[in-house]
């Protein structure tokens, strides 16, 4: 598919067929922050859009910025050849790593949520490395995958390090509850 045929969702985020995978994000963020009813932008004008109106506009923003991320997929673009600031550091990449990289290209984490359909909570547990709190590990390296997609990172190299310090807690769990007993 080509990117004409995707004008509609570039026309909802007010953007041009050419816009880049981080003018897609920025539009996506602009308008879903100046729509939601939080907005102090919107405050003044509050009483004149329905509910339901605002509502059908944030799901139209929320199915535009969805269907030009699957575009820039498929086409093989990535943050990387966009917008990348991956810290210089990163040799190996656990949840403080991940979560750097994210917040350096100001990416929410309800975005990656929304992308990934992985649940915040997990994601959360990812960044933190709290691994008593994640699922079994089948799961953990399918939701790791999936984030390093979504941060256009290699996805076995960060699953691959990921698993490895998840496999060693595990380990230091077990040895420790043999030397209780």
């Amino acid at each position: 598919m080509n990117r004409e045929e995707y004008k509609k969702h570039f026309d909802t985020l007010e953007l041009s067929p050419d816009a880049s995978l981080t003018e897609v994000r920025k539009a996506y963020l602009h308008l879903k922050d100046l729509y939601s009813k939080e907005s102090i932008v919107t405050l003044p004008v509050e009483g004149e859009v329905s509910e339901d109106l605002n509502d059908k506009i944030l799901r139209q923003i929320e199915e535009a910025y969805l269907n030009l991320v699957s575009l820039y997929q498929e086409e093989g673009v990535s943050l990387e050849s966009d917008t990348r600031s991956v810290p210089s550091g990163a040799a190996i990449f656990n949840g403080a790593a991940l979560k750097e990289i994210r917040e350096g290209l100001s990416i929410d984490l309800r975005d990656v949520a929304l992308v990934t359909k992985v649940q915040m909570q997990h994601l959360e547990n990812i960044e933190f490395d709290n691994y008593e709190a994640l699922p079994v590990e089948v799961y953990v390296r399918g939701y790791v995958t999936g984030y390093a997609k979504y941060l256009s990172l290699d996805p076995e190299k960060v699953a691959d390090d990921y698993m490895r310090e998840y496999r060693a807690w595990k380990e230091a769990r077990r040895s420790r509850k043999k030397k209780r007993w």
